[in-house]
Parts: structure tokens; sequence; C-alpha cells
């Protein structure tokens, strides 16, 4: 949490989250929805005001075991076809942005 708390700060982001959530605040880890629906319920915001961004499988299947909007930006590894179908799938988190104006 250290480290997610300095980088925010760091790069001026901190005013933009409505609270943080990790692993160590759930009982379950991803593939999981505890996280996300942990997240929610910070932000008090419903599954379709919400979009999750990922970049790993098992975030992915997360999101989608929560309910909510997943747009994925692949790292390393690449879920399978049969999730990417579920999901949106940018290369970049800029590519992202026209997903939202």
């Amino acid at each position: 949490m250290e480290k997610i708390n300095f980088n925010l700060s760091h790069n001026d982001l901190r005013q933009y989250f409505a609270g943080i959530v990790t692993g160590e605040d759930v009982k379950n880890n991803k593939p999981a929805p505890d996280i996300y629906l942990h997240a929610l319920d910070i932000a008090k915001v419903n599954k379709n005001e919400a979009v999750i961004f990922e970049d790993a499988p098992n975030g992915v299947e997360s999101g989608l075991n929560a309910g909510i909007d997943v747009v994925l930006v692949p790292d390393q590894v690449m879920p399978s076809e049969e999730i990417t179908k579920k999901v949106t799938v940018v290369k970049t988190l800029a590519d992202a942005i026209p997903l939202f104006e």
C-alpha cells in the first residue's frame, strides 16, 4: 500500500481516487470478484457505472466474475480468445480514451 500511495502522490494522481483496495483488503484474491466488489462499495457506485482496466488474465476473469465491464491492456500474457471476446482490448491506456469520449 505504501508503494501505491507513493506512486499516486508522486504523479499527482491521488485526488482522482475515492479509495484504494489491495489484495490485503479482501478474503479471496483474483480471479474471485471480491476486490472489485469491495472497490465498488468504497466508491459507492454500481457495476454499470464502473469500468475495470486490467493487464492480466486473472484480473480480467475477476472483473467479469464481478459483472463489471473490462478493458484489457495486455501486458505479457494474453488471455484466451474465449475471454477476450467478452472484453474490450486496447494496446495502450491511451487507446482507451476514445471509448469514453
